[in-house]
């Protein structure tokens, strides 16, 4: 490499661009940053409570790994978002201040499922206004993934347990052991059972779909595919749930009551519970398909300039602030 003499050598390395991020998503990223931080200080009793029935109860553990997990799938779209232009969509203004009519709603008739529900929704949407549809559009498995960390679901319990306890003794009835049923309760020659909110199998059924839409996501690209392994994932933890049941309630009957009981009968049903779901996944596997590469048409010449104002993305932020602030 040769050296002029009237230049100092730090001159001669190659040029970085000005950075890292282009201009308009600096700024974009700037108003969504602090549209997200104040949804979070405004509404942190909500989140706070989810993250405390997160901590709290086992059958919403595995929402601690929603928002990483959603975080981690927008960083795999960053070369297709980076091609793109964020443009801010004013009329999304407008279902987010209905969705924080709703929140308030929840919050006046101290509905926890409502205001959770409102505020992830007021998360998700800030992305859209501030980032625009076509950015959104990119992301929407991600923002739709988050709607996970939501914890509701226990309003399946009282049908799930029906549904396990009359599959239990139905099959009970098929192996020649006679069953007294009195609602959730039956008894049996070896001794009395009842089937509990931990033997509904809501706990299987809430983390088997989230983790087996990921893998729908991950794995498929047609939508017809993606659809089917959903379904499957909903059907396979509760059908799983009452041969785990099932399956208690004969090797405790069959051993005397010694086996399948107390700290047995969790750990045969989570041992099974991983099995199952372990083959699924292994099943779908065979039908998984490539990712395919998204074509994205690269900038015009001053596109990227002219397709953002700043004026306007701040307006946009201002009016949204207010819109979410007001509940």
């Amino acid at each position: 490499l040769m050296i002029q003499p009237d230049q100092h050598p730090e001159q001669q390395r190659p040029a970085l661009p000005s950075a890292v991020v282009p201009a308009p998503w600096r700024t974009a990223l700037l108003a969504l940053g602090l549209v997200l931080a104040l949804i979070l200080v405004l509404y942190r009793e909500t989140a706070i409570a989810m993250v405390t029935i997160w901590h709290r109860s086992e059958t919403f553990a595995h929402a601690f790994v929603v928002p990483p997990i959603v975080l981690w799938l927008i960083w795999r779209k960053r070369d297709q978002l980076a091609m793109l232009v964020p443009r801010p969509a004013a009329w999304v203004l407008l279902p987010m201040a209905g969705t924080a009519i709703v929140w308030l709603l929840g919050d006046l008739v101290a509905v926890n499922s409502v205001t959770q529900l409102a505020f992830t929704a007021l998360l998700v949407l800030a992305v859209p206004a501030l980032l625009g549809i076509q950015v959104a559009r990119a992301i929407t498995f991600p923002l739709l993934f988050l709607f996970f960390a939501v914890p509701v679901g226990e309003f399946m319990l009282p049908q799930l347990m029906e549904w396990t306890a009359t599959f239990t003794i139905m099959a009970l009835r098929l192996s020649g052991i006679a069953v007294h049923r009195e609602g959730l309760q039956f008894v049996i020659p070896s001794g009395s059972w009842s089937v509990v909110e931990a033997c509904s199998g809501v706990r299987y059924l809430l983390a088997s779909v989230t983790v087996g839409t990921l893998y729908a996501y991950l794995n498929y690209q047609s939508t017809k595919r993606r659809v089917l392994f959903i379904l499957v994932s909903i059907l396979v933890p509760i059908v799983a749930n009452w041969m785990r049941a099932y399956m208690i309630v004969m090797v405790g009957h069959l051993s005397g009551n010694t086996l399948a009981v107390g700290v047995d009968h969790l750990v045969y049903g989570w041992a099974f519970f991983g099995v199952v779901i372990m083959l699924m996944f292994l099943i779908g596997a065979r039908w998984s398909e490539p990712d395919q590469p998204v074509a994205v048409a690269p900038l015009a010449p001053g596109r990227s300039m002219s397709a953002l104002t700043t004026p306007r993305l701040w307006a946009v932020t201002a009016v949204l602030a207010l819109v979410v602030a007001l509940p």
